[in-house]
């Protein structure tokens, strides 16, 4: 629907028919009367977004009584508003990105965002924790869990780009992400 009314607009001003006023009055009746309009942006992001994206609003974290074997778990969410560095984190372990994190921030200071935590296993739930997302002039690719277990496996993590309401649940080996309100996923 973002797609026709971008058209529309288009078309409209091609064709030299009517101001810019005119024009921009036209392209917001016609959203409102389809009632496509969301928010302040108007679905602008949406529309040129790349490929991907993430929707997450809210986290929540989850911790196993065993949670790796009763030690403590580092964990990073990072989102992700570059291709290269998408490209960096998508082969890296958790192992390899722990060892790096540091000169990742300075290589890319306004191309990622980082949010951590330091977990034991005696905490039992991070209740909802809202995410900002700092760069407004850019639009976040993707998001990515790492986690600092003290094994030799992965433990890295892509967030689907649909989740809005993301659940990550500390295991005693691993972690699990899903989707808290699997009832309006589709919302």
């Amino acid at each position: 629907m973002k797609k026709l009314l971008f058209l529309l607009c288009f078309l409209y001003f091609e064709t030299g028919a009517g101001s810019v006023v005119a024009g921009g009055v036209m392209a917001m009746s016609a959203a409102s009367s389809l009632k496509t309009l969301k928010g302040d942006d108007f679905g602008l992001k949406e529309l040129f977004a790349p490929k991907g994206g993430v929707a997450m609003k809210e986290v929540m974290l989850v911790i196993e009584e065993n949670m790796n074997n009763n030690g403590a778990v580092k964990l990073h969410i990072i989102i992700v508003y570059d291709e290269e560095v998408d490209g960096e984190l998508k082969k890296m372990s958790a192992y390899q990105y722990f060892r790096r994190v540091d000169q990742l921030i300075k290589d890319h200071p306004d191309k990622l965002k980082i949010f951590e935590w330091e977990l034991v296993a005696k905490e039992r739930i991070i209740p909802w924790v809202k995410v900002e997302y700092p760069n407004n002039h850019m639009l976040p690719i993707v998001a990515y869990v790492f986690a600092k277990y003290s094994g030799s496996g992965e433990y890295r993590a892509k967030i689907p780009p649909s989740y809005k309401k993301v659940k990550i649940t500390l295991k005693k080996e691993n972690f699990h992400i899903d989707y808290e309100d699997k009832e309006n996923k589709n919302s």
